[in-house]
């Protein structure tokens, strides 16, 4: 089942071989749903002048420039990453502002935004810090982190999905199952189980042990109802894992061609997703790294 939206999907580049690999991802990815793909790079001017109630055309015109530049190789590394280079449209915006705000309003009109995980100078020089969590817990849009050098044509590896009880869950959900439909793969659900969800301290430890497995079934199950309906295309397996959340998703999707969470939960793996864990996650996962949000 593709998506009907024509949303762009809009990836961050400043020139770096991060961003280009993201670009090449997005690329890949807006092919595949048949929609836009809009690269921005933002810029800062270094000359300011506040006296002037708008810029003179000159001032700036060297970022702008080295914008567009980068841009312009930007686009080439998306016609070389889809099949169909002449049936991808690609829209290049370069944007004056700081990087946090241009994605974030970019979000507003995206159906997903597309991050590198490293980059070069000011754009993403703290981009497992401060931008991809600004991004990740503001964007109004799915967010997708992707590591250097991912296979953008790779076939190989399920889709793994996190799952939780949290309130973007049915989003990652359905992101999950739309991802494995369009890679023609298959679907790894996860729902790691604490002890914390056992309600009696008293119980044996087997009693504790099939609580959690039992609880963490039900989760699964009602989180994944109706589901294989829609997208009868995709194969899915469900695990229940108990253990350190970032450990056992990265355990899982160790061959994964993608893994997907949601953005805020409780009792599961949302609430630790934003700060630390994601990026733990965004360092050590070898796949794109997909953030349900919206």
């Amino acid at each position: 089942m593709s998506t009907s939206r024509r949303s762009p999907i809009v990836v961050g580049v400043d020139g770096s071989g991060s961003s280009l690999d993201a670009v090449g991802w997005a690329a890949r990815a807006a092919e595949l749903r048949s929609v836009p793909l809009k690269l921005v790079s933002a810029y800062q001017v270094k000359a300011l002048y506040t006296s002037f109630v708008a810029l003179p055309s000159h001032i700036g015109s060297e970022e702008h420039a080295a914008a567009e530049s980068i841009l312009a190789s930007a686009a080439l590394v998306a016609r070389r990453s889809v099949e169909n280079p002449d049936a991808l449209p690609i829209i290049a915006e370069p944007i004056v502002g700081p990087t946090i705000q241009a994605m974030l309003e970019q979000s507003y009109s995206a159906s997903m935004m597309v991050v590198g995980s490293r980059g070069n100078g000011e754009y993403f020089a703290e981009l497992l810090g401060s931008v991809s969590t600004a991004v990740a817990v503001q964007a109004h849009c799915p967010v997708v982190i992707v590591p250097g050098s991912v296979e953008v044509h790779s076939s190989r590896g399920p889709v793994v999905l996190g799952v939780d009880v949290s309130a973007h869950n049915q989003n990652a959900v359905r992101l999950a199952f739309e991802e494995a439909s369009l890679r023609g793969t298959g679907l790894v659900a996860v729902h790691v189980s604490t002890d914390e969800l056992v309600p009696s301290p008293d119980a044996s430890v087997t009693d504790r042990s099939d609580a959690i497995v039992s609880n963490g079934r039900t989760i699964l199950a009602e989180s994944m109802s109706g589901w294989s309906e829609q997208y009868p295309d995709v194969e899915v397996q469900q695990t229940v894992l108990r253990g350190n959340v970032v450990e056992k998703i990265l355990e899982v999707a160790s061959r994964a061609q993608a893994v997907v969470v949601g953005s805020s939960g409780r009792n599961g793996f949302s609430d630790r997703l934003l700060g630390s864990t994601v990026r733990s996650l965004a360092h050590r996962v070898d796949c794109p790294l997909i953030i349900a949000r919206g």
